[in-house]
């Protein structure tokens, strides 16, 4: 469609259509200005924030900057998301939209104009950096839910050599808790803070659960879990006191276990949308998980400006490889 086109077609649209039309426009203008106005606040060398910052020319159009304190010149988004990358701005901002909508790959790669590794490399980019958030997030206060739910393994997207491949949806071949499930313990609080990751296969240690969730839960919090020993391990760490709901019949108004069950649902339906996760990038679709329950808004447009901020504070030497090598679930 031409611009002439455009012009002629507007006057045919609703009043609603056009409302929308403006708001994305505008959402737009708003995006260039800020990545025009971008500049560095603190040096990724050197970590100096009390110092002045030069304009050293382009690199790969990019604006590149030099730090007066060390003396080293970097671009404006050394460590952030877009490093060491050659797509746009606006292709990660379609990477970051499509990822919280859980749109398929190879749909985000056509709508980039990349192939299917590109656009899975910058997805898992993105859930690397989404990893490195969690650290940043409000600990779990007061009353605290924790309990644990089990995934099945998988092998998706290798060869499977060391057991018999499953077909799409077949269960395990153990009965019961086995090392075929993978633990993910999941907290949460009346505030909807939420933290939940994979530590381990089958049923959890106390040391475990020290492991997974002490470092997010503030000391002396009222711990409701479901009476597993395990917990006791955590709660002596805590200095907390605990509070045992061995079934409904004891849940009440005040003490149950309803907001973390609701999770484990929610996450078991994620990845089922997402027609199974390999096992080891359950922790990088838990912080996703994380992350849409944290950023939510009316519209994916809203929530992935929230998390597009977000992430420009994150500075990680993450790149493709990395994302695909480091830091990846092995039990």
């Amino acid at each position: 469609m031409t611009f002439t086109d455009l012009q002629a077609a507007i006057p045919e649209l609703s009043p609603y259509q056009i409302d929308q039309i403006s708001a994305q426009v505008a959402r737009y203008m708003k995006l260039n200005e800020e990545l025009r106005n971008t500049r560095p606040t603190v040096c990724p060398v050197c970590g100096e924030a009390d110092v002045r910052f030069i304009k050293k020319g382009f690199q790969a159009g990019k604006q590149r900057y030099q730090c007066k304190g060390c003396g080293r010149k970097f671009t404006y988004d050394t460590r952030q998301i877009t490093s060491n990358s050659h797509q746009s701005a606006d292709s990660w901002i379609t990477v970051i939209e499509d990822t919280l909508s859980m749109t398929p790959i190879d749909e985000t790669a056509e709508k980039i104009n990349v192939c299917h590794e590109t656009a899975f490399n910058m997805r898992h980019k993105l859930l690397a950096y989404m990893e490195s958030m969690m650290e940043s997030f409000a600990l779990l206060d007061e009353l605290v839910e924790a309990d644990e739910t089990y995934i099945l393994e998988s092998q998706k997207g290798v060869r499977c050599v060391d057991r018999k491949p499953r077909k799409h949806g077949e269960g395990a071949t153990k009965r019961g808790l086995s090392n075929e499930l993978y633990c993910v313990c999941v907290a949460t609080d009346r505030n909807n803070n939420l933290v939940a990751t994979c530590i381990n296969r089958a049923k959890p240690s106390g040391d475990d659960l020290v492991r997974a969730l002490a470092s997010h839960i503030v000391p002396q919090s009222v711990l409701l879990c479901d009476g597993a020993t395990s917990y006791n391990k955590l709660a002596e760490t805590l200095d907390s006191k605990i509070v045992e709901l061995m079934g409904h019949e004891s849940y009440d108004r005040l003490y149950h276990l309803n907001t973390v069950n609701s999770l484990h649902s929610r996450i078991k339906a994620m990845f089922r949308q997402l027609r199974g996760v390999a096992s080891k990038y359950l922790n990088r679709y838990l912080a996703l998980f994380t992350i849409m329950a944290f950023c939510v808004k009316s519209t994916i447009a809203e929530s992935a400006d929230d998390l597009r901020r977000s992430l420009s504070a994150v500075r990680e030497p993450i790149t493709y490889l990395s994302s695909q090598t480091e830091g990846l679930l092995a039990l």
